[in-house]
């Protein structure tokens, strides 16, 4: 027996279902937000820490055009404070301000790579760009995200021309979808500049999103309050126009035909319309394919399911909290509030995964082995290096700091450490590792100043999200064929699935992935199912 029927069940309280709840609360339809974490946010949002507040995921926010269209569209109101992000190689740092930043850094790595200073004017000129694309893609706000109809001045004086020169863009920089490590090997011979540029961005990344971050940290800002502030606004606008959040509730199963939805407590909801906006083979596992009677849907189903299976997650992070007894004053000069930090020039040039696999790329069975592997990456790896309270002073005690140092880390390596048997130890040893490598003479006394740590790692990431290889940003781009849209131009057609009262959204849904991505197809699928739901009501109404 149904507990409940609703116009649109949502499955999954990250971003991207956040936003598809609200906007279709708005429209008045009866909606079901369900999570299985005992919060909303998913890898958005902060938790409290001996009276520090520690984002959990994002740590900080990329407009990109549609953060803050949404926000103003929804009316829903907060304060973004200011969020300069620091790139430091050895001792060298440079500030990322404005357009003129960019040339400084090219200077700060002519000035550390001497013998490449050609290499890197081309390389750089590439950037100006590819910053030149992305300044067309987030020159106005998101139209997708400004009410209907259209002003006619608008459109004929900015969104129509705007559109051109999308399109012109987006054909232009799709042209540079080539690895950007393959992109910079034909640029430059020098293996340690390949990586002191790239190597903090996710395997195989696209050479024009790669090239584009450098617009988009110009574009970082940060929610006064912490991010927590984005899924506490966003929930409250959802309970407000009568939608219904449900934490707590795991989906066990879907009946596409009954249009019915099983949690782990037997409660059954009916449905018209699903959103998904969880991990992809999380979704194919709950949906009962054999109750499918269409036998083309069941077929395209079964596909779907089978390609996504042997798919894999984009790069996974482990995290470590460090909370430290000293002033904010102290760690403003070295990174700021928002810090990609690499201390060796040679970066992870001469560090491969391959050390510690055999032929067959298995993974050593020798802890040592393994454990010193680890401490070399850490050595010569990128670090991102975050500090809420530089942004926000309320978000830390007076007089201490708390810390969140991030870096890329393989998740099967992760998972192969833990079927040993030493995954606690690890975790130990990993957290020594990382306060030893920033305990040197730019954070002094660092290591005594500590209270606590905590660290999260790529099994912490798949166990509270279910996403496959514990995946922060979708699909890796090392998967041939690729398994989802990656287009801007066709991105409307992502949130489809072959059930056609099922639509998906978030980070899995379209690549490249990120908090704007998940927002975008938030927001397209909510207007997809609005559109299928309006349509049903009126031929409900004429039937009645």
């Amino acid at each position: 027996m149904r507990t409940s029927d609703y116009d649109v069940i949502v499955v999954g309280a990250g971003i991207a279902g956040l936003t598809a709840s609200a906007y279709l609360s708005k429209e008045k339809h009866r909606v079901l937000l369900v999570e299985k974490e005992p919060e909303c946010g998913g890898l958005l949002g902060a938790f409290k820490l001996d009276g520090h507040i520690i984002d959990k995921g994002a740590r900080g926010i990329i407009d990109s055009g549609i953060v803050f269209s949404m926000m103003k569209q929804l009316g829903v109101d907060i304060e973004f404070l200011s969020n300069p992000v620091k790139m430091a190689v050895g001792s060298k740092s440079i500030l990322l301000k404005d357009e003129s930043s960019i040339d400084e850094y090219g200077s700060l790595l002519k000035e550390l790579y001497p013998n490449e200073k050609k290499d890197i004017d081309e390389i750089f000129f590439d950037v100006k760009r590819v910053m030149k694309y992305m300044d067309v893609l987030y020159g106005i706000d998101n139209p997708l995200f400004m009410s209907k109809p259209y002003d006619m001045k608008y459109l004929g004086k900015v969104l129509l021309p705007w559109m051109g020169k999308f399109i012109i863009n987006m054909n232009k920089a799709m042209k540079m979808f080539e690895p950007v490590n393959d992109y910079l090997s034909k640029k430059t011979q020098n293996k340690a500049l390949i990586h002191i540029i790239a190597q903090h961005f996710f395997t195989d990344t696209p050479t024009f999103f790669a090239l584009s971050y450098f617009t988009l940290y110009l574009q970082y800002h940060y929610p006064k309050g912490s991010t927590q502030v984005i899924v506490d606004k966003l929930s409250e606008l959802i309970k407000q126009q009568d939608g219904i959040i449900l934490t707590n509730t795991q989906v066990m199963s879907i009946d596409s035909d009954k249009k019915e939805m099983m949690t782990q407590d037997g409660q059954v909801f009916g449905y018209q319309q699903m959103i998904w906006t969880g991990d992809t083979n999380a979704f194919y596992k709950v949906l009962q394919t054999e109750s499918i009677s269409n036998d083309s849907v069941r077929q395209k189903v079964n596909e779907k399911k089978a390609l996504f299976k042997v798919m894999k997650g984009a790069d996974s992070i482990l995290s470590l909290v460090i909370l430290v007894n000293q002033p904010l004053e102290t760690y403003r000069e070295f990174s700021g509030p928002h810090c990609f930090y690499t201390k060796r020039l040679e970066g992870l040039s001469n560090v491969k995964l391959s050390e510690i696999q055999d032929d067959q790329k298995k993974f050593s069975t020798d802890k040592k082995v393994l454990f010193d592997w680890i401490k070399k990456y850490i050595e010569y790896n990128t670090f991102e290096i975050s500090i809420p309270a530089l942004r926000d002073a309320s978000l830390s005690p007076k007089g201490e700091t708390g810390l969140i140092v991030s870096t890329l880390f393989d998740f099967d390596l992760t998972k192969h450490i833990a079927d040993l048997g030493f995954y606690e130890e690890f975790k130990q040893f990993i957290t020594e590792a990382i306060i030893e490598f920033f305990n040197d003479e730019y954070w002094l006394n660092f290591k005594s100043s500590i209270t606590k740590t905590l660290v999260a790692t790529p099994l912490t990431i798949q166990s509270r999200t279910f996403s496959t290889d514990g995946s922060v940003t979708g699909w890796s781009f090392g998967n041939h064929p690729f398994p989802v849209e990656y287009k801007f131009l066709k991105v409307s057609k992502a949130v489809l699935t072959p059930v056609a009262s099922i639509k998906q959204a978030g980070q899995f849904t379209f690549n490249p992935a990120g908090v704007p991505v998940a927002i975008l197809t938030g927001k397209l699928a909510a207007d997809a199912v609005d559109k299928d739901l309006k349509k049903l009501k009126k031929r409900q109404g004429k039937v009645t």
